[in-house]
């Protein structure tokens, strides 16, 4: 019994000296990686990343020039020759006038037939004319080439519709400005359209060429008409009786019903008169620019949720567009003659943007924005040249305005 006491008595000692240790002791240091730990925990996002759509005002465009519009087309700009040229066939917007195809058929004398060409006459079947108009007073029949100028050299603008495009944006957290002003710095890239067309009646000279051909007395069908014609009927004899083949089927000749004209023209007049009814222009811009744009943006904490930002900064813009030009021209008689003309183009313009935005955060990393936009990046003319058309478009880019909106993601 006393020697149980004395161990117990021993154990309470050690332990009380042990707490006496600890109180004297200097407090254990923290873990290391505790202030990494918090970090950690506490993290803010520094980058912003948006992807949106963007409305902008459409590029303003001017269109002026002059061309040639000629007889049907270029394979047909030479196709009269001279009025005295002999032995060929002549093609027209309203007709044409070939060579004689009439032939004679005779009997070789060994039961078979020889067919060769008539000797030349002065006149021909083979030919054709499409309006009644050109069927003169005195039966005789008139043929025309036509050829138009443009000299109307006055600017036509267009104000075109906006067109809606995308953009993508990322941006840096840079700290605060002040007491309430946080300021980011980053840049994105914006692609929308060009779309500009019009049409206007233009002042031209048009210059028609009047070939007459003489009909010979003859009366062609009505309008429009072709040549040559003919009919297929039986033969007989002297007696009136029927002629049959070899193998019994009845006999039967050709006969041409052509109406015969002139193989030159008896006449030619050239008048040259100016209008503004007869000639169409219609000018079509097609194309896309994108723009690459930098700089700060300034953000004002509005309540927790919304923040109003303002941005500002270089903007660098590269387009590529399609200029057509199509003339058409309406003569007396005959189809409409169009003339098409086109060039490709690019261009790269330094210029500038500013936009204000209002943004709505659903939760600290993810929202919406939406704003107005504004962008200057001057203006290009782009030409179409050939040896028939002078034409040139003028497209203004200083004053493009509109809305943007989308998504906000920070990270």
């Amino acid at each position: 019994m006393k020697r149980t006491s004395l161990i117990a008595f021993a154990l309470l000692g050690m332990v009380v000296g042990r707490a006496q240790d600890s109180e004297n002791r200097a407090p254990a240091p923290p873990p290391e990686n505790l202030t990494f730990l918090t970090d950690e925990y506490i993290y803010i996002p520094k980058f912003t990343f948006t992807f949106g759509a963007r409305q902008l005002s459409g590029a303003k465009a001017s269109f002026r020039g002059s061309g040639k519009i000629y007889k049907m087309s270029e394979e047909l700009a030479d196709s009269l020759g001279a009025l005295t040229d002999t032995g060929i066939g002549r093609k027209y917007h309203d007709g044409r006038v070939n060579l004689d195809t009439r032939t004679v058929t005779v009997d070789d004398g060994f039961g078979g037939t020889i067919t060769t060409a008539i000797p030349p006459d002065g006149s021909t079947n083979n030919w054709n004319f499409n309006d009644a108009s050109q069927l003169l007073a005195n039966g005789n029949i008139a043929m025309h080439s036509y050829s138009a100028e443009v000299i109307d050299t006055g600017s036509r603008v267009r104000d075109p519709n906006g067109a809606i495009g995308f953009e993508v944006a990322a941006s840096r957290d840079m700290g605060k400005l002040g007491k309430y002003i946080d300021w980011n710095l980053g840049g994105g890239l914006s692609l929308n359209d060009i779309k500009s067309s019009m049409s206007s009646g233009m002042t031209a000279r048009v210059e028609k060429i009047t070939d007459t051909y003489s009909n010979n007395g003859g009366t062609p069908g009505t309008a429009p008409y072709s040549s040559p014609s003919s009919t297929t009927q039986n033969v007989y004899d002297i007696n009136g009786n029927q002629v049959y083949n070899d193998d019994g089927t009845a006999k039967t000749q050709t006969n041409d019903t052509s109406t015969l004209i002139s193989q030159n023209p008896i006449s030619r007049d050239t008048t040259t008169t100016t209008d503004n009814t007869s000639v169409t222009n219609s000018w079509k811009l097609k194309g896309a620019y994108f723009t690459l744009r930098a700089g700060p943006t300034f953000l004002l904490p509005l309540t927790q949720r919304f923040k109003a930002t303002i941005g500002v900064g270089p903007a660098v813009l590269y387009s590529g567009t399609t200029y057509t030009v199509r003339q058409d021209y309406q003569p007396e008689t005959g189809d409409v003659i169009t003339s098409t003309v086109s060039s490709s183009e690019s261009h790269l313009l330094p210029g500038y943007y500013a936009d204000a935005n209002l943004e709505f955060w659903l939760t600290e990393t993810a929202g919406f924005y939406a704003g107005a936009v504004f962008q200057s990046n001057g203006n290009f003319t782009q030409t179409v040249k050939t040896d028939t058309a002078n034409y040139s478009t003028k497209v203004d880019l200083s004053r493009l305005s509109g809305m943007r909106a989308g998504l906000s993601v920070r990270f």
